[in-house]
């Protein structure tokens, strides 16, 4: 990486690193980064993006990592920005010869990682000691021992706690569809914008990716003046807003501790219902399952569908372990929808204007096993659909 491309004629490579939250992070990055005139590369498990080229990324796709930096590095874009998942760090192909800029951790929880997660938090911590820069959001307890394991981590905050941060976030307004807060370093440098995404936890991805821009030098005003409508990046499948009146969210959530923090911070800003259209893998365990029935409970309704599935799977036994466990959590008013089309296209019909529908699972995902055949359906596609069919119902 030798040409001097950017405005500040510096070409940067950041990673993010964490368990969730990690191509909510890239976008941020890449939307700011925009603003700023500078091109980009984009290696995430959402798509892979080099300068205007796009291609998106299906489930269980293990892309060339190696190819996308020999691709930029041609193009002599100004930002490698890439989702370090556990495959990449566990291969280590970054090679020796390129280092990593900024490397920014989001959040390692412990329900995902399971008996892996001393493991995935060492492999964590020597990316970030090996970086130039670590950036590390302490909202989790393994942020907090990121900062003390990394010498010369730069810590960001976003938790109303004194939490002794570098960086401090704090909200000044709370919107359905935006909210509004300002990130102090601790010298006084800040940034006041909003973000465009519903969920209370984004604001620390936020915070952290504007943390990393303004320590490349980058000035808070400078950040406010090009976006003055604040951060509205489109992050494909990731609590990505696709109706309004009724809102529908479409996430990724196919995880039961995902599935939890999204309707947890959806409720915040939920006037009417909150609705969770969700489903469990064929190839979940029982007791993933069951963790998805209980986490879904804390919605007023539920629609229990399906998702990938093969030709010997009994799906019905799948959706009655998530509906059982659902009950058992105190849930109510549940639904068996199937398929996955028929339950997401009613569920947004038959909505309130106030309420808000979660569409958990495939998040940007767009070709779904049915029966061991892949078919296309896109969650996205399948919201829509339910809107045209209320303006026709109400015509």
């Amino acid at each position: 990486m030798s040409s001097e491309v950017s405005p500040d004629g510096v070409r940067r490579t950041y990673a993010v690193l964490g368990s969730t939250g990690k191509a909510t992070t890239c976008y941020l990055l890449d939307h700011v980064n925009a603003a700023l005139g500078r091109s980009t590369a984009i290696f995430s498990t959402v798509e892979l993006k080099v300068g205007s080229e796009r291609a998106p990324i299906e489930r269980d796709v293990q892309p060339d990592l190696a190819e996308l930096l020999a691709r930029a590095d041609a193009a002599q874009l100004d930002d490698e920005i890439l989702e370090l998942r556990w495959h990449e760090l566990s291969t280590g192909v970054l090679g020796n010869d390129r280092r990593i800029d900024l490397a920014l951790f989001t959040h390692l929880d412990p329900e995902v990682e399971g008996d892996r997660y001393a493991e995935h938090l060492e492999k964590i911590a020597r990316v970030l000691s090996s970086a130039r820069h670590a950036l590390i959001l302490i909202d989790d307890e393994a942020g907090r021992e990121l900062a003390q394991r990394v010498p010369g981590a730069i810590t960001v905050g976003s938790l109303p706690r004194d939490q002794d941060a570098d960086w401090q976030a704090s909200i000044n307004a709370s919107r359905p569809d935006h909210i509004a807060f300002t990130v102090t370093h601790r010298s006084g440098r800040s940034v006041s914008t909003s973000l465009w995404i519903p969920t209370r936890f984004s604001v620390g991805y936020a915070a952290l990716a504007l943390a990393a821009i303004m320590e490349t030098g980058v000035s808070g005003n400078t950040i406010a003046r090009l976006l003055p409508h604040g951060l509205r990046p489109v992050v494909p499948g990731r609590i990505e807003g696709v109706a309004e009146r009724p809102r529908v969210v479409v996430d990724i959530a196919h995880n039961p501790a995902r599935l939890g923090r999204a309707l947890a911070s959806l409720r915040r800003t939920t006037k009417g219902r909150l609705v969770v259209v969700v489903a469990a893998r064929a190839t979940d365990d029982a007791a993933t399952r069951r963790a998805i029935g209980r986490h879904a409970a804390a919605a007023d309704s539920i629609v229990v569908t399906d998702d990938d599935h093969g030709i010997d799977d009994d799906v019905a036994g799948v959706r009655k372990d998530v509906i059982v466990a659902a009950r058992e959590a105190g849930a109510h008013t549940i639904s068996e929808v199937s398929p996955r089309r028929a339950a997401i296209r009613g569920t947004v019909a038959l909505a309130g204007r106030d309420d808000t529908v979660l569409v958990a699972g495939r998040g940007h995902l767009t070709r779904l096993l049915v029966a061991g055949e892949s078919e296309h359906l896109d969650d996205r596609e399948e919201v829509r659909a339910g809107i045209a069919q209320r303006h026709a119902d109400s015509a």
